[in-house]
């Protein structure tokens, strides 16, 4: 009998033992149903965008790259039917054969020596992409003075900015007016050269008669010429945006640091330079990578201005459409368009690489 009742002890000991080692079972919290019902509709209106860009990019990344690989064309069937059957669509001489013809094809462009032609299109792209630092510049510049307080600084800002919300057509029409055969231009330059059509060489223009290519190509002469255009016009319709968000960056800089920095003696270059501009580097940082990103994909600009594809003016995207929509080569056009994204791709992660170092 006692050791029943010393053994009941043991285990009521054991059993309170037990209870303090255990851990308290943690209580569901309660749902939150406001926090929720926000959750809910955030997805539901970002539903929309996630889709569309799943389906209308990625998806389309996709099937262009694997059409890259082919000879197919639109002629031979539906896509479900590519897709099915897309062994049977390889290209005959090789998955390659486009990329391969992309930087071996050579056209009659400059002298007689011929061209390749992906690196002339390429080289007009490069040539627009001038106006971006340009662009920089004078952006900065109208964006510090409008950041000033000076009477009429919202009108200015206005003004500037309407170029970026009027349409590229109207811009392009303009600027044919502008530069037109006895337009404004030549009447303030006081000269008569054609801006927008022609096919003088350097030879031409200057009465010589030298030999060598570069002498006798208008690729490097009107077709210099007219890029030329094509900058101008880019710069002046992209300024506005860019302004804008310099004044809204320039908003944010510490004025209290500013302030310390005059109280040091430092000017008002040093202070830009030191104070103004670090704090300014992030918004500089995204519209280089978007202007980069933007201008080589440059299509409706030189297209319109000059209202013809040519290898003197137009730029790579307008080689990918040459092939893919206007000659039904939708396989050629693919395989442009995924060298153009390797491109832009390695464009942009050099310039977050750069971005990383300064960081560190």
């Amino acid at each position: 009998m006692e050791e029943v009742v010393i053994n009941q002890s043991e285990a009521t000991e054991s059993a309170v033992v037990t209870e303090g080692v255990m851990p308290p079972k943690k209580q569901r919290k309660p749902i939150n149903q406001q926090k929720l019902q926000d959750n809910l509709w955030g997805w539901a209106f970002c539903l929309p965008l996630i889709v569309g860009t799943v389906w209308f990019v990625y998806s389309a990344f996709v099937m262009a790259l694997l059409l890259s690989f082919t000879n197919y064309t639109l002629n031979r069937g539906s896509m479900t039917e590519f897709l099915a059957h897309f062994s049977e669509h390889i290209h005959p001489q090789g998955a390659w054969y486009w990329y391969i013809d992309a930087f071996t094809h050579e056209i009659p462009a400059v002298g007689q020596a011929g061209g390749n032609e992906i690196g002339l299109y390429l080289f007009n792209t490069v040539f627009y992409m001038i106006g971006i630092p340009i662009g920089m510049v004078l952006s900065m510049f109208f964006a510090v003075c409008m950041s000033r307080d000076i009477r009429g600084g919202n009108l200015f800002r206005v003004l500037y900015y309407l170029p970026v919300v009027a349409s590229t057509v109207s811009v392009i029409y303009t600027f044919q007016i502008l530069f037109q055969d006895g337009g404004v231009i030549n009447q303030l330059l006081n000269i008569d050269f054609r801006w927008l059509a022609g096919n003088d060489s350097w030879n031409t223009l200057l009465g010589n008669d030298k030999p060598g290519n570069f002498m006798n190509d208008p690729y490097w002469c009107q077709g210099f010429f007219q890029k030329i255009v094509v900058v101008v016009m880019c710069v002046w319709k992209g300024l506005g945006g860019t302004i804008i968000l310099y004044v809204a960056g320039l908003s944010g800089v510490n004025e209290s640091t500013k302030e310390a920095a005059q109280i040091d003696g430092a000017n008002g270059w040093q202070i830009f330079w030191k104070v103004t501009m670090p704090d300014l580097y992030p918004v500089i940082f995204y519209n280089i990578v978007t202007a980069v990103i933007g201008g080589m994909q440059i299509y409706m600009e030189p297209e319109l201005l000059f209202a013809a594809r040519a290898y003197y003016t137009s730029g790579y995207v307008s080689l990918i459409w040459g092939y893919g929509i206007a000659d039904g080569q939708q396989a050629h056009g693919a395989a442009l368009g995924m060298i153009l994204a390797v491109i832009i791709f390695i464009l942009t992660m050099f310039q977050f690489y750069l971005d990383s170092r300064r960081k560190d």
